[in-house]
């Protein structure tokens, strides 16, 4: 099956997400506010590059999923950009400005101008606590990756604690070709935050990969129960029944429940899975 060019679900995902604190999801497609491990990690979804699937059709290699954020929503009005910025011009070091400005930026897939607002951060330029400091630059290492520069990405996580990072490290790895890097990186994650829907979304696209389609399940399964508003796990199980159980009744229905929370079809899914209206889904797959 053919990838879209995605940038935006968290399939994954939706909205991005950052860590601790910072604005951060291919929100495979995505949907938003950032994980724990100190902060809320973005989504991948699991027809992205590398993935171990049964399909009869050519796939191209898809461009990283829109990362969604999990967690709750602020708790302050957001006064929008301008009023962001305008935070910024009486503070640059005002942690929450940068933090929502970078998480919007993401968002409108404006990633070169995030990496200018978070730069100052990195260079100490702008000087912020060390928990928010590593929020910021999880910020900033997920704009880098959408941007296609990896080995950036990279380089910002290397200088952080892995523990304030482990989220985005996750994401980032479950993006990357590497199997084995994926199942680590996503154990470890979630020993930070077991609770994490994002997560446990892009642990199973690791397992799903690995060729463990079962303990994938149970993963999407976990991340719809702590957050039964999030496309992405959805959509991830329409792919698991497509293409590694060759279901197309039940990936239909998977579909229709991503479908009605998302329009974002990073993989073109709709084309198969959206020409028939799903029946029911399982009872309790929509709540928490």
């Amino acid at each position: 099956m053919r990838l879209a060019r995605l940038f935006g679900f968290g399939s994954l995902a939706l909205l991005a997400c950052l860590t601790a604190g910072c604005a951060g999801s291919r929100g495979d497609a995505r949907s938003s506010t950032p994980p724990p491990a100190s902060a809320e990690v973005a989504e991948a979804h699991a027809g992205a590059t590398g993935a171990k699937r049964k399909p009869s059709r050519d796939r191209r290699e898809a461009s990283p999923p829109a990362p969604v954020a999990a967690g709750a929503a602020p708790a302050t009005p957001d006064p929008g950009e301008a009023g962001w910025r305008e935070a910024l011009v009486r503070d640059p070091a005002d942690a929450a400005a940068l933090t929502r400005l970078s998480r919007l930026l993401y968002e409108q897939g404006r990633h070169g101008e995030a990496v200018e607002l978070l730069t100052p951060v990195r260079e100490g330029r702008v000087k912020l606590g060390n928990p928010e400091r590593a929020a910021a630059l999880a910020g900033l290492a997920m704009h880098e990756a959408a941007l296609g520069r990896e080995a950036e990405a990279l380089a910002v996580l290397a200088s952080l604690p892995r523990d304030a990072v482990s989220g985005v490290a996750a994401f980032l790895a479950v993006r990357g070709a590497d199997t084995d890097s994926a199942l680590i990186a996503t154990e470890r994650a979630l020993r930070s935050a077991p609770e994490s829907a994002a997560l446990r979304n892009n642990r199973g696209i690791a397992l799903l990969r690995s060729g463990d389609a079962d303990a994938a399940r149970t993963e999407f399964e976990r991340a719809i129960a702590l957050d039964p508003a999030r496309p992405g796990p959805y959509y991830n199980l329409a792919i698991l029944e497509r293409f590694y159980r060759q279901d197309l009744a039940a990936a239909r229905r998977w579909f229709h429940e991503a479908w009605t929370r998302s329009h974002a079809d990073p993989d073109s899914l709709r084309s198969e899975l959206g020409r028939t209206r799903p029946g029911t889904v399982a009872e309790g797959s929509g709540e928490r």
